[in-house]
């Protein structure tokens, strides 16, 4: 795959070098501690040297402006996408604590439950009524569907 591509950037060097010579000029310098600087002006304090580049190929400005408009779209949908797939993630996720906290819940009420058979419930008007033993037999059924439920 590489090697396509290889073969595609020398065609395009290729093609290029076949294009007009008109030059721009840029400047080459040293400064006082080494270092090599190029720019498209010359500097003030010091002499440098003229370096004639290539112009880059001609393209159309409405081409340009559609391949850039089609990159900003793909990056907007790209980041987008990676939004909703973490926001997605976080819905998972809390989900998942949730259902771990029922399942913590329907546990602790089946064992309650379970170790009191005489044990007491709140009505829906606050009052604490005693639980029979049918209504304790499917009140134990049901959280055992809710352990089903919940802790897998």
């Amino acid at each position: 795959m590489f090697n396509h591509y290889l073969k595609y950037c020398c065609a395009i060097i290729v093609i290029l070098s076949f294009q007009s010579t008109s030059y721009a000029q840029a400047y080459k310098w040293v400064d006082e501690n080494g270092q090599t600087h190029f720019s498209q002006q010359a500097p003030t304090d010091r002499e440098a040297d003229v370096i004639k580049t290539r112009p880059g190929p001609k393209v159309a400005p409405a081409q340009s402006q559609q391949v850039v408009d089609d990159l900003i779209n793909k990056q907007k949908i790209d980041v987008k996408s990676k939004e909703q797939a973490k926001i997605k993630q976080q819905q998972q996720a809390e989900q998942a604590k949730i259902k771990s906290k029922n399942c913590d819940i329907a546990k602790n009420n089946l064992t309650s439950y379970q170790n009191n058979p005489n044990g007491k419930t709140k009505n829906a008007d606050g009052e604490y009524i005693r639980v029979d033993e049918i209504e304790r037999q499917n009140r134990m059924k049901q959280l055992k569907q809710d352990i089903q439920k919940h802790c897998q």
